[in-house]
C-alpha cells in the first residue's frame, strides 16, 4: 500500500512538471503566434492601401478608355466628312510656283540700235503658275492652267533667234491668263493604252520632248532648249486635239491644233504633227528616242517670190512650211551624266510674212534648221543628290537666199545700217548650276549664256548674259 502511495504521488509529481512545461512552451508559441499574426495585418493593410491605388488607377484608365473611344468616334465622324468633301469636289489637286528672272547683258553696247542704244542693261522678270487637276472617273481627268507674270527680261532689247528667258512673260504690265483648260482620257487597247486630249492644249507638252532640256523653270533658260527652233509651233495655246498609243516601251502620237493659236476658222491654218518614239535601255542606262514630222498651214510667202520683190507687182502667200525632227536624250553614267541631241529642218522656201501697201514684212529671219546638244550632272557626283549642272550649244542656220531682201524687211527694224547687215548662223551656249534647298520648294539656279551672231547678224559682237533664277514650288 506504502509503495502505490509512493508511484501515485510520484506520477502527479511527475504529470505536474509536464503540465507547467507545456503551459510555458505554449505561452511561448503564442507570443509568437502573435507577432505573426501583428505582421499579416500590416501586409493586409499594405495590400488593401495597394488595391485602393490599383482601383483609382483603374478608373482613371476607364475615364481614359471612355475618352478615347469618343475621340475616335469623332475623328471617324471627320475623316468620313473629308472622304466625302474630297469625292465631292473631284479629287482635286492644285500645284503653284513662282518664277524670278535677273538677268544682265555684257559687250551690248554695239549692237543695240534704234530704239535700243541704252547699251548693256539690267532686266528682271517674274512669272507664276497656278494648276488645277482633277479626276473624273477611271482613266478621266480635266486640267486647267492659269500663267500670268510681268517683265520682258532682255530679249526686248538683244534681238536673237534663240532667245536668253523663254520664262518672260513678254508683258511691261502684270497679266494673267489661262494658257491650257482640257479633258484627257486613258484607255486600256490590246497591249497598250491609248491616251486622247482634248481642249486649249499645248502640244510642245508631249512632242519633241526632252529629260534634259524641255523645261524653262528648272533647266535651261534659253528658248533654243526648251524647243527645237526648226519647229514653227502654233503661235499661242489655242483649240486642238493630241492621241497617242503606248505599247512596251514604244509610243506613237498625233496632235493638231490651231496655227494662230485663235478660235476662228479652225480649219483654216492647221498645224499638225506626228511622232514615234522609244524608251530604250542599254547595259542599265536608259534613254528616249523621238523623230517626228509636222507641217504648218499658216499663209506663208514663197522665197522665189521674196528674191523677187520689188519687180513683181503681187506675190502669192500659199506657201505651207513643214519639217522633221529628232529629240533624244541618254543616260551615260546611271544617275549621274544624260546627254541630249536636237535637230531640225524646215521648208526653206516658206518664208512667214506678208505684203503690206507695197511693203514687205517678215516676222523673224527665216531660217532652214537647228541643232541644239549638251549634257547634265547631278549632284549626287559631289553629294547634293538634288542640285544639277546644265551645259548646251545650239546653232540656227539662217536661210540668206534673200539677204538683200531680208536685210530691208527685217533688219531695217533694229539696225541702222542694215543693208551692210551679212546674214550668218547665230550660235548660242549656256551654262547652269541649279541649287536645290528646302526638299526642292526652293531652288537658285545662276546662268550664263552668250550668243555669236545674234539675231543672225555676222557683224554683231559677241553678246553676254549673265544672270540668276529663282524658283519657289508650292
Amino acid at each position: 500500500m506504502r509503495r502505490l502511495c509512493v508511484f501515485l504521488l510520484g506520477f502527479f509529481m511527475l504529470f505536474f512538471m509536464q503540465s507547467v512545461r507545456a503551459a510555458q512552451l505554449s505561452e511561448a508559441q503564442l507570443e509568437k503566434m502573435m507577432r505573426t499574426i501583428e505582421q499579416l495585418k500590416r501586409q493586409v493593410q499594405e495590400l488593401e492601401t495597394r488595391i485602393k491605388k490599383y482601383e483609382a488607377q483603374q478608373k482613371k484608365v476607364e475615364v481614359q478608355l471612355k475618352d478615347s473611344e469618343k475621340l475616335k468616334k469623332e475623328l471617324e465622324e471627320k475623316a468620313k466628312v473629308i472622304d466625302s468633301l474630297k469625292e465631292a469636289l473631284g479629287n482635286i489637286r492644285v500645284g503653284a510656283d513662282i518664277t524670278v528672272v535677273g538677268q544682265g547683258t555684257v559687250n551690248n553696247d554695239d549692237n543695240n540700235n534704234r530704239d535700243y542704244d541704252e547699251g548693256d542693261v539690267q532686266d528682271a522678270a517674274w512669272s507664276f503658275d497656278l494648276e488645277v487637276e482633277s479626276q473624273l472617273g477611271k482613266g478621266a481627268k480635266a486640267y486647267l492652267l492659269m500663267e500670268g507674270g510681268q517683265g520682258e527680261g532682255v530679249d526686248d532689247e538683244v534681238p536673237t533667234l534663240s532667245g536668253f528667258n523663254d520664262d518672260a512673260p513678254g508683258s511691261e504690265s502684270a497679266r494673267a491668263e489661262v494658257t491650257e483648260a482640257w479633258y484627257e482620257q486613258e484607255l486600256s487597247l490590246g497591249m497598250g493604252k491609248l491616251i486622247f486630249t482634248l481642249g486649249k492644249i499645248d502640244l510642245t507638252n508631249y512632242f519633241d520632248t526632252n529629260e534634259v532640256a524641255n523645261d524653262e523653270t528648272t533647266q535651261f533658260l534659253s528658248s533654243g532648249f526648251v524647243n527645237n527652233l526648226a519647229v514653227e509651233w502654233p503661235d499661242d495655246n489655242g483649240p486642238g486635239f493630241r492621241m497617242s498609243y503606248e505599247i512596251g516601251k514604244w509610243c506613237m502620237g498625233v496632235g493638231f491644233a490651231s496655227a494662230d493659236g485663235d478660235w476662228e476658222d479652225l480649219f483654216e491654218g492647221v498645224f499638225g504633227i506626228a511622232e514615234v518614239g522609244r524608251e530604250v535601255e542599254i547595259g542599265g542606262l536608259k534613254g528616249h528616242y523621238r523623230v517626228y514630222a509636222w507641217y504648218n498651214g499658216r499663209d506663208h510667202l514663197d522665197v522665189d517670190d521674196v528674191k523677187r520683190f520689188g519687180r513683181v507687182a503681187d506675190m502669192d502667200d500659199d506657201e505651207d512650211n513643214y519639217g522633221v525632227g529628232l529629240s533624244m536624250d541618254q543616260e551615260l553614267v546611271k544617275d549621274v551624266l544624260v546627254v541630249f541631241l536636237r535637230v531640225g529642218w524646215e521648208n526653206g522656201d516658206a518664208v512667214l510674212g506678208e505684203m503690206d501697201e507695197g511693203e514687205l514684212i517678215l516676222d523673224t529671219v527665216p531660217i532652214d534648221g537647228a541643232l541644239s546638244l549638251g549634257f547634265r550632272v547631278s549632284g549626287l557626283l559631289w553629294g547634293r543628290e538634288d542640285d544639277e549642272l546644265g551645259l548646251a550649244y545650239g546653232v540656227v542656220f539662217v536661210d540668206d537666199e534673200a539677204e538683200d531682201v531680208y536685210r530691208e524687211a527685217f533688219y531695217g527694224e533694229y539696225y541702222r545700217k542694215a543693208d551692210k547687215v551679212d546674214m550668218k548662223n547665230e550660235h548660242h551656249v549656256e551654262l547652269y548650276y541649279r541649287a536645290s534647298f528646302l526638299n526642292g520648294r526652293l531652288e537658285i539656279t545662276p546662268d550664263v549664256q552668250f550668243v555669236v551672231n545674234s539675231n543672225g547678224n555676222g557683224d554683231a559682237d559677241t553678246v553676254y548674259v549673265i544672270g540668276t533664277r529663282m524658283q519657289v514650288n508650292f
